[in-house]
């Protein structure tokens, strides 16, 4: 009896034992399937985004877009109130027509200055007239030049200074620079906005990458300007792109980590950069490598 429940013990133990073995290798063989090369790595995407700021200090009249929104290049974003700077383009035109007058004006008091400049030196040449009056003369005449040089730069200025202010009534138009999506509205309609304040944010989808944290172990088998194929989590979705740029400066955040975790070795992180261009990669979507 005891022979047998030895037997019966022992057969239990063995098919304990070959339980075991086969669940880890079930496991082992996910692992491999899930993972099927230690050198993989995963990346995230991201696209081109600026800030669309205003070069017009005043008050936001209108934000005529909200985010989520997709837009055309030249499409009208916003609008600043126009009323001051149309102000000042409207003296400015002013200021040009009385430049040009008082060109007119220099210009004729010249000509008729040089025009006694010829008859008095004939008088003066037959001693009809003394040499200070004539010299007087010919001083009033270098004035009324000098005079109508600063008349023409008054024009110039003046044209200057009202291109300048059509340029600023243009602006108060705020429009896409580029087809993409607005991703952030940083004011409302009815705020006061100062120059070079953002007023969206504006995505390019079209301009995508992926970044890569390779391990200095492995960054050999990376070079700049090679293409490589990037695979999403959605297993139909692959692209292609090209190494555009690999980090010479370590990734700071891994480092520390590292160190902290009191490992013998540390190993850092480089960022390789992967330019995609590809309309179907949005931001933040994982790919792996």
């Amino acid at each position: 009896m005891r022979e047998e429940e030895t037997y019966m013990i022992n057969n239990s133990k063995r098919y304990i034992v070959g339980v075991i073995l086969i669940a880890a290798l079930a496991i082992s063989g996910c692992d491999k399937k899930d993972n099927p090369d230690d050198s993989t790595v995963w990346g995230q995407a991201d696209a081109t985004e600026v800030s669309i700021n205003t070069k017009i200090p005043g008050r936001l009249v209108d934000l005529y877009v909200q985010e989520g929104v997709r837009v055309h290049k030249g499409d009208v974003l916003a609008q600043v109130d126009a009323r001051e700077v149309s102000a000042m383009n409207a003296a400015a035109k002013a200021k040009i027509s009385a430049a040009k007058a008082a060109r007119l004006q220099a210009e004729a008091n010249l000509d008729q200055a040089r025009r006694d400049l010829a008859r008095y030196e004939e008088l003066y040449r037959a001693g009809a007239i003394s040499r200070s009056m004539y010299e007087n003369l010919q001083s009033k005449c270098d004035i009324l030049a000098a005079a109508c040089e600063q008349a023409e730069a008054n024009v110039e200025a003046s044209t200057e200074a009202f291109n300048q202010s059509a340029v600023n009534v243009g602006e108060t138009v705020i429009t896409a620079p580029f087809d993409g999506i607005v991703t952030t509205k940083y004011v409302d309609a009815g705020a006061m906005v100062s120059t070079g304040m953002p007023i969206v944010g504006l995505q390019d989808p079209s301009k995508n990458w992926v970044n890569f944290k390779v391990k200095e172990t492995d960054l050999d088998k990376y070079k700049l300007n090679s293409e490589v194929t990037l695979y999403g989590r959605n297993k139909d979705l692959q692209v292609k792109g090209t190494i555009v740029d690999i980090s010479q400066k370590p990734n700071f955040a891994t480092y520390r980590a590292t160190s902290e975790r009191g490992d013998d070795q540390d190993i850092i992180t480089y960022n390789v950069k992967v330019q995609v261009n590809d309309p179907r990669i949005h931001p933040g979507m994982r790919f792996r490598m």
